[in-house]
């Protein structure tokens, strides 16, 4: 009869240890995607390793590790997915949240006189999984990931690359939309043969225009107006401070540390050289 529950406990640990490492995954490749992997990296390590710091018992600190990545890696993806940045404070708050939330219920259990114990068999299957499944499977979303990075870089580099002029001692993108505007300042650099210059220090100019639609008819003598819409355009202006402008420059966007697409483009021409 003890053999069941035995067997339970580790086949519910080595459940939970491939959730959190699916969980884990997704929130590395969402990371390397949003072109930050490196902080948030670092603060699920440090995440992790605090329940070691706090508790002697080595099964529940493996547990409440687990247990802080997978929060933090929650936490990760809903903030991105509610617009937020992969930042170092960023990840570094979810990371203290993550470990407070798991300690306070810890402490509230001990309040109310609960005193948590965990099976090692729980503990040592769920990490086992844990570790069979998180690398490969990150590396594999990662991969993923920069593959999709590299077609997608590649496309707006080409798109924008059209439409770059020099203007005096700076150089204009235009036009762009809002979306590529972020893109851009987000991931994309200018280097020239001196110098090596980040969009997301141009400054931004807003332009919009007014596009009428009409509709006419037989029956009507005067075309009748259906519709006005207002198309926001912008662009990008990169001060190169006094430096002359180059007869070409490389245009290369980064993820993280990861140079993703690169493409030289002559000024005077406007083409991809």
């Amino acid at each position: 009869m003890r053999e069941r529950p035995t067997l339970t406990k580790a086949l519910i640990g080595i459940a939970m240890g491939a959730a959190i490492a699916v969980g884990v995954a997704w929130f590395a490749g969402t990371a390397y995607r949003e072109g930050n992997l490196l902080a948030p990296l670092v603060a699920l390590a440090f995440a992790m390793s605090v329940p070691f710091l706090l508790y002697e018992d080595l099964a529940k600190c493996v547990t409440f590790a687990l247990l802080t990545a997978a929060l933090l890696s929650g936490l990760s993806l809903l903030a991105l997915g509610l617009g937020g940045q992969p930042s170092e404070f960023t990840v570094l708050g979810l990371s203290i949240t993550a470990v407070a939330i798991l300690v306070g219920v810890d402490l509230v259990l001990q309040d109310f006189g609960t005193r948590l114990t965990i099976s090692p068999l729980f503990s040592y299957g769920a990490a086992a999984m844990f570790l069979l499944v998180a690398f490969p499977l990150s590396m594999r979303l990662i991969v993923r990931e920069h593959h999709l990075a590299v077609e997608e870089d590649d496309a707006l580099i080409r798109t924008i690359a059209r439409n770059i002029r020099p203007q005096g001692d700076t150089i204009v993108f235009e036009p762009i939309s809002p979306q590529q505007k972020d893109k851009l300042k987000k991931l994309v650099s200018v280097r020239t043969n001196e110098k090596t210059y980040t969009l997301a220090d141009a400054d931004v100019e807003s332009v919009v225009e007014e596009r009428t639609v009409r509709r006419e008819n037989r029956k009507q003598s005067k075309p009748a107006v259906v519709s006005r819409k207002q198309d926001e355009r912008m662009r990008l202006i990169l001060s190169l401070h006094g430096a002359p402008v180059p007869d070409d420059i490389t245009l290369f966007s980064r993820r993280g540390p990861i140079t993703t697409s690169e493409l030289t483009v002559a000024l005077e021409k406007k083409n991809p050289g």
